[in-house]
């Protein structure tokens, strides 16, 4: 009784490995590849363009300051004018950093906004793409945690193919 148990597990075992079918998809390739990640990187850049010109223009008016600072003998001549002068040079240079701050984080936020559709379409898609072949898993070689697999298996380019990217990285 215990072998006739023991087979019969074991031919189970086997039946639900055999059932398994297994892709692999490489992410990274396939947004890569999406027009949206090519608008996306357009908007950051738009956007650190313009919080790089709105710097410079601080750093400009800042170095007129401090030339005005130096033309009344900052550092040397103990007036009045010359101490306003100083702290209104220390109060930009506060500003300015606090402004680089402001900007790096905003620009972070926004790739993060941008980003999450784009990886949640990708994703989307490589779900759709399983269903549609019959894959009941699908491991992200992009991850570096699958070692080996066999090309065959390789959903990439029908996820690429299902988003409308006719162009291969590979």
């Amino acid at each position: 009784m215990k072998k006739l148990f023991l087979i019969l597990a074991a031919t189970v075992c086997v039946l639900q490995i055999q059932a398994q079918k297994i892709a692999t998809v490489n992410s990274s390739d396939v947004v890569i590849d999406m027009p949206e990640t090519k608008a996306m990187q357009q908007k950051i850049q738009d956007k650190t363009s313009e919080l790089s010109k709105q710097l410079e223009t601080m750093y400009k008016d800042f170095e007129k300051k401090l030339e005005e600072y130096k033309k009344l003998g900052g550092g040397t001549k103990k007036d009045a004018v010359t101490e306003a002068k100083g702290a209104e040079l220390q109060d930009m240079q506060g500003r300015m950093q606090k402004f680089e701050e402001a900007a790096r984080k905003e620009v972070q936020e926004l790739e993060q906004t941008l980003t999450k559709p784009i990886i949640d379409k990708a994703k989307a898609t490589v779900d759709q793409v399983a269903k549609e072949k019959g894959y009941t898993h699908v491991f992200d070689v992009a991850s570096g945690l699958v070692v080996v697999f066999p090309n065959s298996d390789d959903i990439t380019n029908a996820v690429k193919t299902k988003l409308g990217i006719t162009s291969k990285s590979k």
